[in-house]
């Protein structure tokens, strides 16, 4: 017969072992489960392709797809390219939802040498979330809600 405590450390054991896979997710992964297809697209074209690519992901059929405007986004992540390095990675910082069909996105895009936080809006079309509008700083205060 086998003592109740070693009982419950094979229970938990094997637990572990068949929930272990479940949880090991990247952060990166937990960060873009919520994001609209449209932004984490974005973050895709972004690492494979640069900034110009990221940006016409972000815009692809909303009001901003073809821009040039916009398209002169890539120039700001450029430039912070040039000051932190290269792009790495992104993590969620916060989101509302203003109504059903619009969230406010708060993001920080990780660089080699550092952040920069960005605001993306998005809207819930016939087609999906689109991009309505967008913006880039290394200052958090400038881009994120409520920081003194």
């Amino acid at each position: 017969m086998r003592s109740p405590s070693r009982l419950f450390a094979l229970s938990l054991g094997l637990l572990l072992f068949v929930l272990l896979p479940f949880a090991s997710r990247s952060a990166a992964q937990a960060a873009s489960d919520d994001l609209p297809k449209v932004i984490v697209s974005g973050f895709d074209a972004y690492k494979s392709d640069g900034p110009e690519a990221a940006i016409k992901a972000w815009v692809k059929g909303s009001s901003l797809d073809g821009s040039r405007d916009a398209i002169s986004q890539a120039n700001v992540l450029r430039q912070v390219q040039d000051y932190y390095g290269a792009y790495k990675s992104f993590d969620r910082i916060n989101s509302r939802t203003l109504t059903p069909t619009t969230r406010v996105l708060y993001l920080s895009l990780n660089f080699e040498k550092g952040p920069l936080f960005a605001k993306f809006v998005v809207y819930r079309a016939e087609s999906g979330w689109i991009l309505v509008n967008f913006a880039f700083n290394t200052k958090e205060e400038l881009i994120l809600p409520n920081t003194p």
